[in-house]
C-alpha cells in the first residue's frame, strides 16, 4: 500500500555528527507553526542520544529538514547509575498544557530498560523530569491523549523472543499506575505470517473516531521486523489487524533497508500519507562476493552485522488516498 520514496534514505548517517553510525526512530510533532522530527542518533562513542530536525509548516515536503545546531538535545546521563546512562532511543511526543512531553527508552549497563520523560517549552531545550523513569522494564513508548487521559503504550518481553504491546493511563502524563496496565496487541501466531513470532515499535495516529497503528512484524526474532502491518481501533485497547497486511516490506537484497525496519511514523497532509521509518541494511548491492555475504548476514540473522556492516538510516514511504475499510 505504501510506496518508497525514490531517493531514500532521506536522512543518512553522516560523518562528524552525533548520528555518524545510526540515524533512526523518527517521531513527528506539529508545534509553533513547525513540524518537528525527533530522532535518535549514534556516533562512534556508541551512545544513542536524541536530536531534532524541523521545517516550517508552509515549506513541508516530507523530505527537506533542517537539523538543529544544538543537537543532541537529550543526552545519555553522565551518572553511570542512571537508567539512561547508555542509550536514549524511541522518542514519542505529545503536547500537554502547552508543554512538550517526550517519552523515550532509556538503557543502562546494569538494569532493564525503562521509559523516561523529558519536557520542553520550545521543542528544542529539554529537561529530564525528576520523576523519570515513569515506567520500568519496558521500551518503545507511544503516547496518545483521549478522554482527557494520557495513554502511554510500550512493549515488554513477555517471554523469550516475544514482545507484546501494553497500555496504561495517567491524568498528568507523569504518574502511571503499572498495576493497571493492559495487554492491547500481540503477535499473530499465524504460521508463516510476517508477524507470527513478535511485534515491535507501534506508532499511532487518529482520523475522526478511528485510531490507526503501524507496527513492525517479526517472523523469526523478537525485535528484527521484516515488514510493517496496520491495525485500527476505536478505543485504543482493542485492535483489529488489516486483513491485507503487510503494508510495506523491507527492501530488496542489497538495498539500504534490506535487513529490518522499525518505527513507521505516519502523518497525513493534503491527501497523502507520509511514513518515515527506520531501515537497516548493508546497502552494498549484489555484485561483489562481499556484498552478497553482507546481505545474507543482515537479512537472515538477528541484528546480523549491526553497527559493523549493517546500519540504521531514515527513509520515507507515501500513500495517496484514504485508509482502506475493514
Amino acid at each position: 500500500m505504501f510506496k518508497r520514496y525514490e531517493n531514500n534514505p532521506i536522512i543518512k548517517r553522516t560523518p562528524n555528527t552525533f548520528y555518524s553510525k545510526h540515524v533512526a526512530n523518527p517521531d513527528l510533532l506539529e508545534f509553533d507553526n513547525k513540524y518537528l522530527i525527533y530522532f535518535r542518533g549514534q556516533s562512534e562513542a556508541c551512545h544513542d542520544q536524541l536530536g531534532v530536525m524541523y521545517t516550517d509548516v508552509d515549506k513541508f515536503d516530507g523530505v527537506t529538514w533542517t537539523h538543529y545546531k544544538g543537537n543532541p538535545i537529550i543526552k545519555a546521563s553522565e551518572d553511570q547509575s542512571a537508567f539512561d546512562c547508555r542509550h536514549l532511543v524511541d522518542p514519542a511526543t505529545v503536547i500537554i498544557d502547552g508543554k512538550i512531553f517526550l517519552y523515550y527508552s532509556g538503557h543502562s549497563y546494569h538494569q532493564k530498560a525503562c521509559i523516561g520523560l523529558a519536557t520542553s517549552l520550545d521543542g528544542l531545550n529539554f529537561t529530564k523530569h525528576s520523576d523519570s523513569p515513569v515506567i520500568k522494564g519496558a521500551i518503545a513508548p507511544e503516547v496518545v491523549i483521549k478522554d482527557n487521559l494520557v495513554h502511554l503504550f510500550y512493549q515488554r518481553e513477555v517471554k523469550k523472543d516475544v514482545f507484546n504491546f501494553f497500555c496504561t493511563t495517567s491524568t498528568d502524563g507523569i504518574h502511571f499506575d503499572e498495576s493497571k496496565e493492559r495487554v492491547v496487541f500481540t503477535q499473530s501466531n499465524v504460521k508463516g505470517a510476517f508477524d507470527e513470532v513478535s511485534i515491535t515499535t507501534g506508532r499511532i495516529w487518529q482520523e475522526g473516531d478511528t485510531y490507526y497503528m503501524t507496527y513492525g512484524g517479526c517472523d523469526k526474532f523478537a525485535d528484527y521486523p521484516i515488514a510493517f502491518g496496520l491495525a485500527k481501533s476505536s478505543d485504543l485497547f482493542n485492535w483489529l489487524r488489516y486483513p491485507s497486511n503487510p503494508i510495506l516490506n523491507r527492501g530488496e537484497v542489497g538495498e539500504w533497508d534490506e535487513g529490518a525496519m522499525w518505527f513507521g511514523t505516519v502523518f497525513k497532509r493534503n491527501g497523502t500519507y507520509y511514513m518515515w521509518y527506520e531501515g537497516t541494511g548493508a546497502g552494498l548491492g549484489t555484485i561483489s562476493k562481499q556484498a552478497k555475504e553482507a546481505s545474507i548476514l543482515c537479512r537472515n540473522n538477528d541484528y546480523g552485522g549491526y553497527a559493523s556492516i549493517n546500519f540504521s538510516q531514515t527513509g520515507l514511504a507515501t500513500y495517496k488516498g484514504d485508509m482502506p475499510k475493514w
